[in-house]
């Protein structure tokens, strides 16, 4: 039935949300339900799924291409993000599965450069991690948010040889200490512990930014307001960026870190499915 919604509706001058949505669903619960297909024929146990599922777990069966012997926790990716694919992968871990990922082939690719060495990470450089921006703004103690004044987007990577009070390196570890640089210089620099709420201190970043009782975005140095703006699109005009949060990749696989390198993609291919381990 949706098949022919979908087809009667494509002579039109657009679908309607709602078929455009029930074709979403109908597309990831049939690549879901191939996948699971493939993997009772491997002798796996799983359900098939409903509708409007995206994920299921499969247990007791053999790898694909000869992993890990666990559970395996079959997700379907719609967007092919650092954060979109850390999260399936860190709730899979944290279960105690392995993260086997559904993905259409033309983010095949994508996923690769993201799951690929160095895992989770944009690159490294000098032996310090560099690190993906997500999203995500960092709010401040004082409830504005952090932002920098720059022409190029800032990018977060680790300082290296960080030390703790006993001497031991901290670089590559999960109490980095991260540093946020642009235009050649360094913008920020703080631990990786104070990404949360209420965030860090506002004397951490140069400017700060919030929504004032006008309605317009209000920017401040570490004195005085510097800028008002109708939007943020008209603060980046002239050059305030807000700060995205750097994507740590231990701060989101907090359990079962080899579960988490052992994540699987899946492929829909002519004659089935294909996996791979990136």
């Amino acid at each position: 039935m949706l098949a022919s919604i979908a087809v009667a509706c494509v002579g039109r001058a657009l679908l309607s949300p709602e078929v455009v949505a029930l074709s979403m669903h109908y597309h990831d619960s049939s690549r879901l339900a191939a996948v699971l297909t493939d993997l009772r024929d491997r002798g796996y146990r799983c359900p098939d799924p409903a509708d409007n599922e995206v994920s299921a777990v499969a247990s007791d069966g053999e790898h694909p291409i000869n992993g890990s012997d666990d559970p395996l926790s079959i997700e379907r990716v719609r967007d092919v993000t650092p954060l979109s694919l850390v999260s399936h992968i860190g709730a899979a871990a944290d279960a105690g599965r392995v993260p086997v990922l559904v993905v259409d082939k033309w983010d095949l690719e994508d996923a690769r450069e993201i799951l690929g060495e160095p895992f989770l990470l944009r690159g490294r450089s000098d032996g310090r991690r560099q690190f993906y921006s997500i999203p995500d703004r960092i709010a401040l103690t004082d409830g504005r948010y952090a932002c920098v004044r720059t022409d190029t987007d800032p990018q977060w990577h680790e300082e290296s040889s960080t030390a703790t009070d006993d001497g031991r390196d901290r670089t590559g570890t999960d109490e980095p200490r991260l540093v946020l640089e642009a235009d050649g210089s360094v913008q920020a620099v703080l631990e990786a512990d104070t990404l949360t709420c209420p965030g860090p201190d506002p004397a951490v970043f140069p400017y700060r930014y919030s929504r004032g009782t006008d309605r317009r975005i209000h920017v401040f140095d570490q004195d005085r307001e510097v800028g008002r703006y109708a939007g943020i699109a008209a603060m980046r005009a002239n050059a305030y960026r807000p700060v995205a949060m750097p994507l740590v990749p231990e701060r989101h696989v907090r359990t079962g870190g080899q579960l988490a390198r052992d994540v699987t993609l899946a492929t829909m291919v002519p004659d089935g499915v294909a996996y791979e381990q990136p």
